[in-house]
């Protein structure tokens, strides 16, 4: 199949509009913010959002943006968090994962550059409701669902940032946070809750990442920006061993790609490519 023809400098914009967001971001008094959304309620000052029997409530605790992110069910309080800001509000969205289900999503940024976006998922289908919290890491966009064919419903996905200002270990490399590999991983709405996804699980899905990667680890391989290229090898080596190939496979490929002064460290660093691949794991059950 001939390779995308895919440009990097979108890659590049792509992870500097990322970087630039954290520090311009605007802090919007939350409760301007929700002002006119007919689906809230509650007690003055706070903010509601029912799914099923869990509710969501949103308190403004400072002028500047500050909340208090409370889940409940009943009188019994389920999970609460303070947060700097809200970077997008939350909402319900109908037939998703599924055309049985419902999903209500609220986001809450940490502040600081670099750090750091957590997503609330709850997944309501017949009377149950699941609740799940996701570490988005370092971004601030909204929750992307796509429809993969190997899937049943809609997926999430999902940025592994293992990698960010990433450098092998007992060696002088060290890649800055614009040029390190943010790898793209999937969740799955399996069991009543999201988890993500397994080695071999989305094999078309990762075949396209990768031959995505190898064509822009090729293109800066000819314009003689090496921590670019050893990053795209990385990303490479991680999407085939996500499709299902051998260790070895994946070896061969980095080795392939990876700028001359790179090739030493190919063995430590495809170690830590798959460690990062079973480790990573973004989501933990709140209820």
């Amino acid at each position: 199949m001939a390779a995308p023809n895919v440009s990097f400098e979108a890659h590049v914009i792509k992870q500097l509009i990322v970087i630039f967001a954290f520090f311009s971001v605007t802090v919007i008094p939350l409760q301007t913010a929700l002002a006119g959304d007919a689906r809230y309620g509650g007690k003055k000052g706070t903010r509601q959002l029912s799914l099923g029997r869990l509710v969501l409530s949103i308190t403004e605790t400072s002028a500047n943006g500050n909340f208090l992110l409370k889940f409940s069910k009943g009188k019994e309080e389920v999970f609460a968090s303070e947060c700097a800001l809200k970077t997008h509000e939350p909402k319900t969205l109908p037939n998703t994962p599924r055309p049985d289900c419902r999903t209500l999503l609220a986001y809450c940024f940490s502040g600081g550059a670099h750090c750091c976006t957590t997503l609330f998922i709850a997944t309501q289908w017949g009377s149950e409701v699941s609740l799940d919290m996701v570490d988005f890491g370092h971004t601030d966009g909204k929750v992307k669902f796509i429809e993969e064919g190997e899937a049943l419903g809609k997926v999430i996905k999902v940025s592994d940032w293992q990698f960010a200002y990433y450098g092998p270990e007992n060696s002088q490399f060290e890649l800055s946070f614009a040029e390190s590999p943010v790898m793209m991983r999937l969740l799955v709405f399996d069991n009543g809750h999201w988890r993500v996804d397994r080695v071999g699980e989305f094999p078309r899905f990762y075949s396209r990442l990768f031959r995505e990667a190898s064509y822009k680890a090729g293109i800066m391989a000819r314009r003689n920006e090496p921590e670019l290229t050893a990053s795209l090898a990385m990303e490479a080596a991680y999407y085939d061993l996500m499709h299902g190939s051998p260790v070895g496979e994946a070896t061969r490929v980095l080795n392939q790609l990876f700028p001359a002064r790179w090739k030493p460290q190919t063995a430590t660093v495809i170690q830590d490519i798959g460690r990062a691949v079973s480790e990573f794991n973004p989501v933990e059950v709140i209820r």
